[in-house]
């Protein structure tokens, strides 16, 4: 714990990170010898030849591209049938009509893609996200979210489901067997759909505020995204369950798969195939469905069985992506007070706007921490997450602002002192490499009890970076305002005298910022690449073990 006095920080910019690290909190523990002693700890059970040898042709086979006769045709067919039986008895959903199908070309399937991104916009909302990942750092600043939007790569090997028409599409280009599993994980959409109605279901979450014409809740997007999980989840649970039932097992009773799927040689061969240069927040937000929410999946199996893992969640769904991340905040119904920032235009004398403010979520700060270099940690620093939330303001001359046009106001909470420091020391380390021209500078001396318990300041091109840890575990950072700005705008976060806090809260979207990409259709194929990686990958590895 810090004693209640600033720190200073004195040392140039070519040591800033070891400087703000070994001056401003405490040094980083040493989790090497745990890390090397979980990667060498041998497993319990290992599985049977029987199974490594379906992993080791599972990731050696490649699907073979046919000509499907009418025949074959028709034994394609039935085999929906057959697979919608097991994922029926697996995941508990009844099936309620028959699964509409259809056998369609390698054109068709890239049309009806390019169809989907025909409807994609690049909106004023999603402008504004683009802007405040680049300021946090999210995103290169030379990156163009826009460009993105309308650009896409030719429609993978899969079959897929489609909700709006309620149909399984089957590729007439790969055979019967290097579909067989795919459709385990697409039929089990097709139940959820039958007994749920998903396009309803998952956004039912989102709520409306009080004012008629009022934005969507804080947990608006963010509960679809944590509902979007829980689909996946199911879906990769029964993909993997169809895998294995020629062995007469299921992923609960086989251990070792979920654990699995964290070594490094399994996410690094994901990431190597199918994200490359993609900025670190599209891998977290592109993974988290079905990453995140297998092991959600995984940990409610354990927990309550199939009971509580299918209808028991589709009844009483995950309310954010912090729960998904942290099943055990789901299980235990864990309250989190909601990290709010007041309307502070009336501080900022006519001088700034609001430009954009979200939720800066947990898994947001597991893509920046990761950003920053620091990604042996950036698991850990996450978990410790209590709340977060932002606002960056444009300076009222800017018309279509960039980055470096707007200032930023960021707000979090953690579990713990020590916590509260780790992330402080990781985001002041990362000014170096987020500006071009980064200097540390010294801090006035502060005691009693409304000085902060640390402070690092560091000067760059557009305007100070001011990081503030309270003795309550709230850290405050602002960057591009002023210092005298910088501090009402702190002081009006912790002292309800300056008037703030009674007014109301800015009428703006308050979802998880990196959730926004969601709403793109080239970011959910982007999403469907990482899964069919996934699939493939993940089964060939980890059943390999």
């Amino acid at each position: 714990m810090l004693d209640r006095v600033p720190f200073r920080i004195v040392l140039g910019l070519s040591i800033l990170a070891v400087a703000i690290s070994a001056t401003a909190f405490p040094q980083q523990p040493d989790f090497s010898k745990t890390i090397a002693a979980t990667e060498s700890a041998p497993h319990e059970v290992q599985p049977t030849p029987s199974l490594g040898d379906l992993a080791r042709h599972m990731r050696s086979a490649k699907p073979t591209e046919v000509k499907t006769s009418p025949e074959d045709a028709k034994k394609l067919f039935a085999l929906v049938d057959e697979i919608t039986a097991f994922a029926s008895e697996d995941s508990g959903y009844p099936r309620k009509t028959a699964v509409k199908r259809r056998l369609i070309s390698q054109d068709e399937a890239e049309a009806w893609f390019r169809q989907r991104l025909a409807n994609s916009e690049y909106t004023e909302r999603l402008a504004r996200a683009e802007v405040s990942m680049k300021k946090f750092g999210l995103l290169p600043r030379n990156f163009d979210l826009k460009n993105f939007v309308v650009k896409s790569e030719r429609q993978g090997v899969a079959g897929f489901y489609d909700e709006e028409s309620k149909m399984i599409s089957m590729l007439s280009w790969v055979d019967a067997d290097g579909q067989k599993p795919i459709l385990a994980h697409e039929l089990t959409h097709a139940l959820q759909d039958q007994n749920y109605d998903l396009k309803v279901w998952q956004k039912a979450g989102v709520k409306k505020s009080d004012s008629k014409a009022g934005p969507e809740t804080p947990e608006g997007e963010e509960s679809v995204a944590a509902r979007h999980a829980v689909v996946e989840g199911q879906a990769m649970v029964v993909y993997m369950d169809y895998l294995l039932a020629p062995l007469h097992r299921t992923l609960k009773d086989t251990p070792g798969i979920v654990a699995a799927m964290e070594e490094p040689s399994v996410v690094a061969a994901i990431d190597t195939e199918v994200v490359h240069d993609a900025p670190i927040v599209f891998r977290e937000a592109g993974a988290f469905p079905y990453h995140d929410g297998l092991l959600f999946e995984a940990a409610l199996l354990e927990k309550g069985g199939k009971k509580l893992a299918f209808g028991g969640v589709f009844a009483h769904p995950p309310k954010t992506t912090h729960e998904v991340l942290q099943p055990k905040t789901y299980l235990e119904s864990e309250q989190l007070s909601p990290v709010t920032i007041p309307n502070m235009q009336p501080l900022l004398g006519g001088k700034y706007e609001v430009y954009d403010t979200g939720s800066f979520g947990e898994l947001d700060v597991r893509a920046l921490v990761k950003q920053l270099g620091e990604k042996r940690l950036a698991n850990d620093i996450a978990a410790a997450w209590q709340g977060g939330s932002y606002v960056t303001f444009r300076r009222s001359s800017s018309a279509s602002p960039s980055a470096s046009d707007v200032a930023l106001l960021y707000v979090s909470h953690w579990k713990s002192a020590q916590a509260a420091e780790r992330f402080g020391r990781v985001y002041a380390a990362g000014a170096s490499k987020r500006y071009k021209n980064a200097e540390v500078k010294s801090v006035a001396a502060c005691t009693g009890a409304q000085c902060p318990v640390g402070v690092a300041q560091i000067a760059t091109e557009e305007g100070p970076v001011i990081i503030q840890q309270w003795a309550d575990n709230t850290v405050v950072i602002s960057e591009s305002f002023d210092t005298a700005t910088a501090a009402k705008l702190s002081d009006a976060m912790r002292n309800e005298s300056t008037g703030v806090h009674a007014m109301r809260r800015m009428g703006v979207p308050q979802e998880e910022l990196s959730m926004r990409l969601m709403a793109i259709p080239a970011f959910q194929r982007y999403q469907e690449r990482i899964r069919e990686a996934a699939l493939q990958e993940l089964s060939a590895r980890i059943l390999g073990k």
